[in-house]
């Protein structure tokens, strides 16, 4: 089983890491730091069975990102994880198909448990989007 954390930025890819090692013991985190090269290690490696994606990547505006992440794997849970803590774009990315938003600002504890939800098959959905 395998998560991939798509995120430009080293110390979040380490920290998401580590909250899919407490939330999925056993599974493998992948990190990469931009669209394309997730899109390349799917390619190569096959579709992981969750991702976590930064929609704010380099070369990418608003929810681009999870927008084509999502027309390119259709059913792959995704779940934004992101510095935009804007309800609006939150509701956005929900009403988009994302499987749960989780804001940056979360300690990592409140990350294992909003992820968690998510395996749960739940959407997690922050307080900010209200």
């Amino acid at each position: 089983m395998e998560v991939l954390i798509v995120d430009d930025d080293a110390l979040m890819q380490e920290i998401l890491a580590t909250v899919v090692g407490k939330v999925f013991p056993g599974w493998d985190a992948v990190a990469v730091g931009d669209l394309e090269a997730a899109f390349q290690r799917v390619a190569h490696h096959g579709a992981p069975d969750l991702a976590l994606l930064d929609p704010s990547l380099p070369g990418q505006s608003g929810l681009d990102a999870l927008r084509r992440f999502q027309r390119k794997f259709p059913g792959l849970p995704v779940v934004v994880v992101s510095a935009n803590e804007d309800p609006k774009v939150i509701r956005v990315a929900l009403a988009s198909g994302a499987a749960g938003y989780i804001p940056k600002t979360l300690s990592p504890q409140a990350m294992v448990a909003a992820l968690k939800i998510v395996a749960e098959g739940d959407t997690y959905v922050p307080p900010q989007a209200n």
